[in-house]
């Protein structure tokens, strides 16, 4: 059974974006209402504005937190906990800004100083992972943001009046979280389809690989032979050379030969010494116990961004981890391809293997450590998995910039 992993399909790097715009987001507007408020302190000689502003941090706190944070129960507790600090600068605002007021310099609810940091609470929901969560999310942002702004203003007798920006920016929000998890729902409609077309050009590529091996294997064994067979004197053959002839016949039927490849040697990091990324995973799992074998153009992988390497490091590491714990083998292969403008690792090996469909302890660093890391760099994975036929992890990250 195989398994493709497109990029971003389950939306992380999404959410991280979004998650990132937010926090960009919200501390603009806090900022700039927390410089404000605090030029009003020399002019009103009111230093409770300074409480206010200590609201409007832990309103910023509360926000990021919402944004950061993969738990649906933390983030509504950190959105609670910004609301509440949004109503306690509000009703320090209000308060200040009630005092000597008549009933026509008076400002209404609606007024700049409460907006801004309204604005801010509204994103609390946008880096959900899921549509209801996001709603939800931003729902209880605008009752426990705005809402509570406004009970403070009423409460300090200030004149009530729809804030129409924050309402039509609740709306907005909502609107652009609902097309966002359409496109991902048809994008993952979609996934199906490019997985068969990516399954059978994976198939293609791995026979070519093998037919190519094959054909070079079995040729320089032909020479050899046919070079053995013109150089013996006429007449019967030597014994040695009739088993060497017999050995070889008998390799052309062994597939393994041509499936295992040449060795790398007893150690394989002592032969990667012009590919750092490599010698630093190898000998770390040859401490551990693992043999690895390594093949393809290794050279390529130092062409990867810095960034890029730390994470296709991290990858390999944990594919190897893997080895090391669940494939009941101790040895492992590491094969380099370059096909430009990318490159390709895939770690394999020859032991239990698993069902890539199931969820078990045994998938958990594929799936959060391995994908991660290579999904960061904009590439992508490939898990090839069966009980019983051992796993191959297939990773494709972008290559040297031009």
């Amino acid at each position: 059974m195989t398994l493709q992993i497109a990029a971003d399909v389950d939306g992380r790097s999404a959410s991280r974006a979004l998650a990132t715009a937010g926090t960009w987001l919200a501390g603009v507007f806090l900022a700039a209402t927390a410089l404000i408020a605090a030029l009003f302190i020399p002019v009103t000689g009111r230093a409770d504005i300074v409480l206010g502003i200590a609201g409007l941090a832990v309103t910023g706190v509360g926000v990021v937190g919402a944004l950061r944070t993969v738990s649906h129960v933390r983030a509504v507790l950190y959105t609670i906990v910004a609301g509440l600090a949004l109503g306690l600068y509000a009703f320090v605002v209000t308060g200040v800004s009630m005092a000597g007021a008549t009933a026509a310099t008076a400002p209404s609810s609606d007024y700049v100083l409460l907006s801004m940091p309204e604005f801010a609470i509204l994103v609390a929901g946008i880096s959900a992972r899921s549509l209801g969560r996001s709603l939800v999310l931003g729902t209880l942002a605008l009752l426990v943001g705005p809402g509570l702004v406004q009970l403070a203003a009423w409460q300090q007798g200030m004149r009530l009046a729809v804030d129409v920006p924050v309402v039509a920016s609740y709306l907005a929000l909502s609107l652009f979280t609902i097309a966002l998890w359409v496109g991902r729902r048809e994008a993952a409609r979609g996934t199906a389809q490019m997985l068969d077309s990516a399954l059978a050009e994976e198939r293609d590529l791995a026979n070519a690989r093998f037919t190519a091996r094959t054909v070079e294997w079995v040729g320089d064994t032909v020479l050899a032979d046919l070079r053995a067979l013109a150089t013996a004197a006429p007449g019967r053959l030597e014994h040695r050379t009739l088993q060497s002839l017999d050995r070889d016949l008998a390799n052309l039927a062994d597939t393994s030969l041509v499936l295992s490849g040449p060795e790398i040697g007893a150690s394989a990091s002592r032969s990667l010494a012009s590919v750092p990324l490599l010698v630093a995973v190898v000998r770390a799992a040859e401490q551990q116990g693992l043999r690895i074998r390594v093949t393809g153009d290794t050279e390529v992988i130092n062409g990867v961004r810095p960034s890029d390497a730390r994470n296709l490091e991290r990858a390999i590491t944990e594919c190897l981890d893997n080895v090391r714990r669940h494939s009941g083998r101790n040895d492992a292969e590491i094969a380099v391809y370059s096909s430009p403008p990318e490159v390709s690792v895939m770690v394999s090996d020859a032991g239990v293997g698993f069902d890539v469909d199931a969820a078990g302890d045994e998938t958990v660093g594929l799936r959060v450590t391995v994908i991660d890391s290579i999904v960061e760099t904009g590439g992508s994975v490939q898990i090839w998995s069966r009980p019983g036929t051992g796993t191959a992890v297939f990773m494709t990250v972008p290559g040297a910039r031009a």
